[in-house]
């Protein structure tokens, strides 16, 4: 961003001691003055606003990061909490998930990324003691696809220490979702 702060119209040679100054160069100096303050304000303003921020959450619209080298980075854990319904599990809430299973529901995979930006979702499942069925969806009826080895329409949890884990994604915006069965540890 170029700055529209104009240095080279103040005349620092002004005014000049011992000589009977005009008011105009005076006048002319504290224009320019005031006109900097101004334009200085509008970028301050505009860094405020468009910049990320060490103290605070940033939201990059989309835009790319771009020749980052990331050390210690984290991901937030969702917790969608103990279900005995069906619900959206959202990309919004953030790539690593967790949710306890009460009863035979559907879970849909939902709010993916538009086409040509990839999404995942890591989805830890654990139970309440009792074999639960999960029947897999997607938002807008897309399809699930999984690999020849790896095939599931629906899914059986039971255990509330053993939980298990798929990975899904897509890079179509949820038309084909992916999805991979990670396991079951405990």
């Amino acid at each position: 961003m170029a700055s529209n702060i104009n240095t080279t119209d103040i005349d620092a040679e002004y005014p000049v001691a011992g000589v009977d100054n005009d008011t105009q160069g005076f006048r002319d100096n504290f224009s320019t003055i005031k006109d900097n303050f101004i334009a200085a304000k509008a970028e301050v303003e505009t860094l405020q606003s468009d910049t990320a921020k060490l103290n605070a959450s940033n939201d990059f619209n989309g835009n790319d990061i771009r020749e980052a080298n990331f050390l210690a980075t984290t991901q937030e854990v969702h917790n969608n909490g103990n279900l005995t319904a069906g619900q959206n599990i959202s990309f919004t809430n953030g790539h690593y998930q967790t949710v306890n299973i009460g009863a035979d529901l559907t879970l849909t995979l939902a709010d993916w990324p538009g086409t040509g930006k990839l999404g995942k979702i890591r989805l830890v499942i654990s139970g309440d003691g009792t074999e639960r069925t999960i029947t897999w969806s997607t938002e807008a009826g897309g399809s699930i696809k999984t690999d020849a080895s790896n095939v599931w329409t629906s899914f059986t949890v039971n255990s509330a220490t053993a939980p298990k884990i798929v990975d899904f994604w897509t890079d179509d915006g949820g038309l084909v979702v992916y999805a991979n069965y990670i396991g079951e540890f405990g």
